[in-house]
């Protein structure tokens, strides 16, 4: 099999796992790499052994013969230079949140609908057990209609970015947003992931906690569905917690990732079902990225969600900024 030949773009923390994948892969092998921290690059070359280091993204894009791009640059870089691979011909798998904006992410759907080009975005969910047996739950319509959806994520994130030295998320300029573009991400992706939803209208309150960047978020949607729900995202809690529920006609499911119990409660029965694991495919962003370029499958995160993310969090930041409901 032709050897699948992958460069990184951005080399810092969230590369590696990514990378260690990668390294235990059949054919496939890392070829270069661009960081713009000298440190970086030298850390990164340790675990990733004979690689090509490159001045620019763009020079290790059209110059290092590459299949595949990892990126794993801050966030408002993503788009550019998603934009740049697609347009040379390479694959993308690029870390969350894929774009910081609805506009963003129309300009990338154009590209992709003409190279018909591979792209997968780092959201870890996509690839779990118990989500993938609530997406088959309400796939089935065993829940029915639904009807109304909530749930939370929080986690001690301003304490979690100082700690890691990331502290370019709280600079707009290169992070987007805040814990809403952040960790929020993967929240409001698995909320579309599951329910396929649209939103039609948004209300929202946020606060920065003297921040540059938004930290607790709560906000309304009415979906175009017929379905409303109250979602919050929160950047202090001592530890990490997670719901999401859906209320449809025939019960209600509720599904989290990290500790919290996982169920499914019909009408008529005394008491809730635990959700069955259905195994996935595959188990990482990283291993869909190689399987989707052999041609084997689809990415499990679908483009469809990543723009309805773009969208939801571009309206709740337009509600909060200008005081009222904003319409899609």
């Amino acid at each position: 099999m032709k050897e699948i030949r992958i460069g990184f773009i951005g080399c810092g923390g969230h590369s590696y796992g990514h990378l260690r994948i990668l390294k235990g892969i059949e054919n496939v092998k890392i070829t270069g790499i661009f960081d713009p921290k000298k440190e970086n690059v030298e850390k990164f070359k340790k675990e990733a052994g004979d690689v090509d280091v490159y001045k620019s993204d763009r020079e290790l894009v059209e110059k290092g013969n590459i299949d595949g791009a990892v990126i794993c640059s801050p966030h408002t870089f993503h788009a550019p230079q998603i934009k740049l691979c697609l347009k040379n011909g390479v694959h993308v798998l690029v870390e969350k949140p894929a774009v910081v904006n609805y506009r963003e992410a129309m300009e990338v759907k154009k590209i992709l609908k003409k190279t018909k080009l591979v792209f997968v975005v780092g959201y870890q969910r996509h690839y779990n057990p118990s989500f993938l047996s609530a997406k088959k739950i309400l796939d089935e319509k065993k829940l029915g209609k639904i009807v109304f959806v909530s749930g939370y994520l929080a986690q001690n994130w301003i304490e979690i970015v100082r700690n890691t030295g990331r502290i370019w998320r709280f600079n707009p300029a290169f992070s987007g947003g805040g814990q809403l573009t952040d960790s929020g991400s993967h929240f409001v992706a698995m909320l579309f992931f599951l329910t396929g939803l649209t939103p039609e209208k948004v209300c929202s309150f946020i606060d920065y906690h003297g921040m540059k960047v938004d930290i607790n978020t709560a906000f309304i949607v009415n979906f175009k569905e017929k379905v409303i729900g109250s979602f919050g995202i929160l950047g202090i809690d001592p530890s990490f917690r997670e719901a999401l529920l859906i209320w449809g006609k025939k019960g209600v499911l509720k599904i989290s990732a990290y500790g919290e119990n996982s169920y499914v409660h019909y009408y008529g029965k005394k008491e809730p079902e635990a959700i069955p694991e259905i195994p996935s495919q595959v188990n990482s962003p990283a291993e869909d990225f190689i399987e989707c370029i052999k041609g084997k499958k689809q990415p499990q995160t679908p483009f469809s969600v990543i723009e309805k993310v773009a969208l939801l969090s571009d309206k709740i930041y337009l509600s909060y900024k200008e005081k009222k409901i904003a319409k899609v």
